[in-house]
């Protein structure tokens, strides 16, 4: 059964999409709303909220309810929590399995969006789940070779390594980029983790900028496909009200 907010809600958007209320002009004021659809305020309050969320009106206390548009917007932006979203999953655990210093060839740093010859560490390192110990990542990390210092506590560490760095040298990232690309991994990964040879996966780069827009890690990871799922959220996005 719809809800008394959710019809007036429908209501007042049909009326504003066939002109009744016109792009421009304001609505009525929520208790004329209230007195004519035999609601309560709070009712028309809610309903307001939906229509709001929809772009079609925009709503300042002191200046009433002015109509913005006729038809609801179809811009919608990636919404997500905050950056620990990224991590792997809390029941992951991390396995160093190697370290190596390294200068960047031509071909490494168009991967890293560094310049060629940049120093970096490398670090080897994959996710096992922490139930059943199955591995569920495989990865390769990449960090700036000025802060090697934190490389001796990656190992045991839970959270992002960007925020090692922050902690150790008050390098803050401002931004981070992530690339996600469909492969098949390659022989020697699918023997390592226990997949069937020629298996497929998403290979996801993530980008850890700094605000000089130059990175300070860069993480390749390979994901197989039957281990896992990775689902965003699409919200239509309010600019568009809070620009007019």
């Amino acid at each position: 059964m719809e809800t008394r907010y959710a019809t007036l809600s429908n209501q007042l958007t049909k009326r504003i999409g066939t002109g009744e209320y016109r792009v421009g002009n304001y609505l009525p004021s929520e208790k004329q709303l209230a007195s004519e659809f035999g609601v309560s305020r709070p009712t028309v309050r809610r309903a307001l909220d939906y229509v709001e969320a929809l772009g079609l009106i925009s709503r300042r206390r002191g200046d009433g309810t002015k109509v913005l548009a006729e038809k609801p917007f179809t811009e919608y932006r990636y919404t997500t929590r905050p950056v620990d979203d990224l991590l792997y999953g809390r029941g992951a655990e991390r396995i160093v399995t190697g370290q190596n210093d390294m200068v960047c060839d031509d071909v490494l740093a168009a991967r890293l969006g560094a310049a060629p010859g940049s120093r970096w560490v490398h670090i080897s390192q994959h996710r096992n789940d922490l139930d059943s110990g199955e591995m569920l990542v495989w990865g390769d990390v990449y960090i700036d070779q000025q802060f090697k210092g934190i490389t001796d506590r990656i190992a045991t560490y839970d959270g992002f390594i960007c925020d090692l760095i922050e902690e150790e040298y008050g390098i803050a990232v401002s931004e981070i980029q992530q690339t996600i690309r469909p492969v098949t991994i390659p022989d020697a990964i699918c023997a390592e983790m226990k997949l069937p040879t020629g298996s497929l996966g998403l290979e996801m780069t993530r980008r850890y900028l700094n605000y000089l827009k130059q990175p300070v890690e860069v993480s390749i990871n390979i994901f197989p496909a039957e281990r896992s799922a990775y689902t965003i959220t699409l919200s239509r996005t309010q600019e568009r009200a809070r620009g007019r």
